[in-house]
């Protein structure tokens, strides 16, 4: 337990970090006493549910690319937050961020420095330029961590050779999924969407960009559309890739098949209402649309990497397909739009392993964390 007010910096590369995963930790951890800010930068507004309970919000300018000189800049006004505000943790998360921030321990040695990896750049099939970039980093900024928390086993055990600082590297279940907001979605995409009834509707949650490899599901549906006209996949997300993945769609004739919905609200709802979700990811920490499909009851498709393996079993709870590999693609979306009852017994198999990724219980190893952090315990652990 984290006992006593303690003040704790959230930093994120961009808002939408903050938005899409962070809201229920802060919440958590405010409402036990402590004060809890942010610093980002600011794509996306700040969730007004975190501004209503005091939340402040400093704005700096942090890049996704690690070489652009605004890091500097993002980097020192941190340290004039840092020296006015004295935070007791620093709690950071994507590589950028993560990187520059921890270099704060030279100035503020005090100060603990928690660092949740969502998925190290450096992986088994990554590329050779990653291994040659963000490996080294990693292993210069662990002398500047406390406590690194990672969410998958890959990462955890890369992670235990980094030579962490303070000893603590950590291994938990995601960032949480709660369970409860299915019971409020809607019965209602379907028909806004004019999806009949009988069609297989395939969902992809994910930003449209080159990692998320959308291009997979639409060379499948190239070969399923001489097979079947009542497949239907939606992609759920925005991003830079839109205009290109509209142009293959529409070079494959595909338009009827596959929508783009863009950013929606209403996610819980769309899977809802399909029968299957997949992700075809090049890379994935531990991917929360998996998290959130099995939480609905949803088999899965997934690309074989080390996020998408830590969730789904192949052929009990979905299937693993190789990267880019659409003939198996094809096959395992076949199969699931021929077997009704497959779809069923493997969506009844995801809830069952959904259990383990509550937010309930990653908000409760949050804070067994911190307490390790502020006691200077030196420990690995799976929590």
């Amino acid at each position: 337990m984290v006992t006593n007010m303690k003040k704790i910096l959230y930093v994120t590369t961009v808002s939408r970090t903050i938005n899409a995963f962070l809201i229920p930790h802060i919440k958590m951890l405010i409402d036990k006493g402590n004060i809890v800010d942010v610093a980002c930068n600011i794509d996306k507004p700040i969730n007004e549910e975190l501004i209503n309970k005091g939340v402040k919000v400093y704005e700096i300018p942090y890049q996704r690319n690690p070489f652009r000189i605004k890091n500097l800049k993002a980097l020192e006004l941190l340290k004039e937050i840092q020296q006015n505000e004295q935070y007791d943790i620093i709690h950071v998360h994507t590589p950028v961020a993560a990187f520059y921030t921890r270099i704060l321990k030279l100035k503020f040695p005090n100060v603990k420095m928690v660092y949740t990896a969502h998925g190290f750049h450096f992986c088994k099939g990554a590329p050779i330029i990653n291994w040659l970039l963000y490996y080294p980093a990693e292993i210069i900024a662990a002398r500047w961590t406390d406590a690194l928390i990672t969410i998958n086993e890959e990462d955890y055990n890369n992670g235990v050779k980094l030579g962490i600082k303070g000893g603590q590297v950590h291994k938990i279940n995601g960032v949480g999924v709660e369970g409860i907001r299915i019971e409020h979605s809607n019965t209602y995409v379907r028909k806004e969407l004019g999806i009949k009834k009988d069609d297989l509707v395939l969902t992809v949650v994910a930003e449209l960009n080159k990692n998320k490899n959308h291009i997979q599901v639409i060379k499948a549906m190239r070969v399923l559309k001489e097979e079947n006209k009542d497949i239907k996949v939606l992609f759920v997300g925005e991003g830079k890739l839109r205009r290109y993945l509209e142009r293959k769609i529409n070079k494959y004739g595909l338009e009827s098949n596959i929508m783009l919905l863009g950013f929606r609200n209403d996610v819980i709802s769309i899977i809802k209402e399909s029968d299957v979700v997949g992700l075809f990811s090049k890379r994935e920490g531990l991917p929360r649309s998996i998290m959130e499909a099995m939480m609905c009851g949803k088999p899965i498709i997934a690309t074989d990497n080390r996020g998408c393996r830590e969730l789904v079993e192949d052929n009990v709870n979905g299937y693993i397909v190789d990267i880019s590999d659409i003939k198996e693609t094809v096959n395992k979306i076949r199969l699931l739009y021929k077997d009704k009852e497959k779809i069923t017994k493997m969506g009844n198999q995801s809830k069952i392993k959904f259990e383990r990724y509550r937010i309930k219980k990653i908000l409760k190893n949050l804070e067994i964390i911190y307490s390790k952090v502020l006691k200077n315990e030196i420990i690995n652990n799976h929590i």
